[in-house]
């Protein structure tokens, strides 16, 4: 007598595997890049705090903030993290290596999808105790978004979010210092 009883499984039960293992690598995929997103979230808060204490020092030590690469002393301006290097002119004394997003694929950050940082300074003769310093943060219900914060621009008293008809996104993250004196 011959046993003639293959061993294996049935078309269906590789399915069902296939099935679960497609499901759970997608589900590990998710959870992997909002991982990312909060991780450089994070890093760009950190990195904009440590440039504002490095601003704060350069600050105490000349009593006005360095100028915007843009323009120099006295007018709106703007330095950004795409151009590369120390791109706070004069802030490397107090930061060797200045952080940079860690996208950095867009000159300004204010439009959807841009990732990079921004400083800006109007002069030390018009308003030398004030900057922003802005990045654009991906994580869309962040609590520290300007859409929260309702951040407001360094000279007037704008809300960044709703300045210049509402065209900033509301991703915006911002750290300025305002000195009073």
């Amino acid at each position: 007598m011959t046993n003639n009883k293959k061993s294996g499984f049935t078309l269906i039960e590789l399915l069902v595997v296939i099935s679960i293992i497609g499901f759970l690598a997608t589900s590990a995929m998710v959870l992997l890049n909002s991982a990312r997103v909060k991780a450089r979230d994070s890093k760009r808060k950190a990195d904009l705090t440590q440039i504002r204490k490095a601003l704060d020092m350069y600050f105490d030590k000349y009593n006005y903030y360095p100028p915007s690469a843009s323009c120099g002393w006295d007018c709106n301006g703007y330095s950004f993290s795409t151009t590369g290097g120390n791109w706070i002119a004069g802030l490397e004394e107090f930061l060797p290596k200045i952080p940079v997003d860690p996208i950095n694929n867009a000159s300004i950050p204010w439009g959807a999808g841009n990732y990079s940082y921004a400083y800006g300074n109007v002069g030390k003769n018009s308003y030398p105790a004030q900057y922003d310093l802005t990045a654009q943060l991906e994580n869309t219900s962040d609590p520290d978004r300007c859409g929260v914060k309702n951040y407001k621009y360094y000279f007037g008293d704008s809300p960044w979010c709703t300045a210049f008809g509402g065209s900033y996104s509301n991703q915006i993250f911002e750290v300025s210092q305002l000195k009073s004196f």
